[in-house]
């Protein structure tokens, strides 16, 4: 009873470990993501831009309370960190982000995307809204995917048959979706960006799938397989930051 006790406490005492290992890789990645992001987005949104907004999103209402959901994609993200009990899963969540951005970068850069702002009442949803309507990038980029959308999606498939019950999986998912529509109702996007932003999550975990077998080796440990994946990639991520920044000294 003493040993099993004992190896009860090593195992979570090594999860922990490993959780607090992944929450600081999580921050640095987050943080060198914000300053790509907001790079890409300056250049972009110096380039000329295509309004590409439908019939359909003309019949799309503004909802400002849809706000909050949309904000609640800037910390969902992290759920997987929660969530996840093979943490090579979370190394393939964090490929799938990275190809996911690097391949949205790089369209950004060939169409960006701009449209009309609704005009906004005096609630405080819509006081909210106009802030992020401030800060975002003028007169557009950054839209076509939607990173909400692909965001969004990744925890899902991140998340599913992992320490979530059934419940919890559907709360996870119902999530998504709503995320998915917030970014409709606040009219941070429109369909392309949104449909486009799905299909970029499935796609960029599909092919994260395969190419975390090619870019780690067998039966490695998941920090091990982490640093192989890194080590590999580092050139590539190094030399499109080179490039994003060159650009933007022109």
């Amino acid at each position: 009873m003493e040993r099993e006790f004992c190896n009860q406490l090593r195992i979570a005492s090594t999860a922990n470990g490993e959780r607090k290992f992944y929450i600081r890789v999580s921050l640095l990645v987050y943080l060198v993501w914000l300053i790509l992001f907001e790079a890409v987005g300056w250049y972009a949104s110096d380039l000329p831009t295509y309004d590409i907004t439908s019939f359909i999103d003309k019949q799309i209402p503004l909802i400002p309370q849809f706000i909050w959901p949309y904000m609640l994609c800037y910390i969902f993200p992290f759920l997987p960190l929660l969530v996840v009990e093979d943490w090579h899963r979370f190394n393939l969540t964090l490929l799938s982000v990275i190809i996911a951005n690097l391949s949205a970068f790089t369209l950004y850069f060939i169409f960006p995307i701009a449209f009309p702002r609704p005009e906004l009442g005096q609630s405080f949803s819509e006081h909210l809204l106009s802030l992020l309507y401030k800060v975002d990038f003028h007169p557009g980029a950054n839209k076509l995917p939607s990173l909400h959308v692909t965001f969004a999606w990744i925890v899902y498939l991140a998340c599913r048959g992992q320490r979530l019950n059934k419940l919890g999986q559907t709360i996870v998912f119902f999530v998504a979706v709503l995320i998915t529509l917030s970014a409709l109702f606040v009219k941070q996007h429109v369909m392309a960006d949104v449909v486009v932003g799905l299909c970029w999550a499935f796609a960029s975990w599909a092919l994260a799938g395969n190419l975390y077998k090619i870019l780690t080796g067998p039966n490695v440990a998941p920090r091990t397989g982490l640093k192989q994946m890194m080590k590999k990639l580092a050139p590539i991520m190094f030399l499109f930051a080179v490039v994003v920044f060159s650009m933007m000294s022109f």
